[in-house]
């Protein structure tokens, strides 16, 4: 969710600015939850590169889904990447828009975001992964504009979670002179 976020910021100069603009006003004590931009950037990374491309489940009991049926025991499979980018319930579905996350905007329909899951199986770390990365990010673009070194587009590849095919090179600059003591990111002339 960290590297896409950061990905889809250096693709987005303009939000990646807003964020920076953001962390500036909350200063050396960032409360995560005046960071509002900062996590709509991150769910919205986690819609278009959900971390689980795909949600595996065995039936427990019969069942029909639309017209199919379903026994004890069947494998179902539930594509969050799919259904993060449906265009019956997203519009725009391949933009990358964070304000679709921010107060204010249409509530996300039941059951269409499902990046970590959903239900008595869902994610037990995602609160604290999601805090994680907010905090994270928070610090690196507060200190740090992020430019792709690379023209080349990374492209997602389903392995376990949803990877890059490729470590792309990132090009780093200090937005300001940081204490080092003030910050975990320090810039080169701290």
């Amino acid at each position: 969710a960290l590297f896409w976020s950061v990905y889809l910021l250096a693709l987005a100069p303009d939000v990646q600015d807003r964020v920076a603009d953001e962390v500036a006003r909350e200063g050396q004590g960032v409360d995560a939850a005046h960071l509002v931009l900062t996590r709509a950037v991150i769910e919205e990374a986690m819609r278009l590169y959900p971390p689980a491309f795909v949600i595996v489940r065995a039936a427990r009991a019969p069942d029909q889904v639309s017209e199919c049926p379903v026994a004890p025991g069947d494998l179902i499979l539930v594509s969050p990447w799919i259904l993060h980018r449906h265009r019956r319930l997203w519009r725009a579905p391949n933009a990358f828009d964070p304000g679709r996350f921010l107060p204010g905007a249409p509530p996300v329909p039941r059951y269409a975001y499902l990046p970590f899951g959903v239900g008595p199986r869902v994610c037990i770390g995602a609160h604290f992964a999601l805090t994680e990365a907010l905090l994270v990010l928070a610090r690196l673009v507060g200190a740090f504009r992020i430019e792709l070194a690379s023209p080349r587009p990374v492209l997602p590849v389903a392995v376990v979670t949803t990877q890059p095919d490729h470590a792309p090179l990132f090009h780093l600059s200090a937005r300001s002179v940081c204490k080092q003591s003030d910050t975990w990111l320090s810039s080169p002339q701290a």
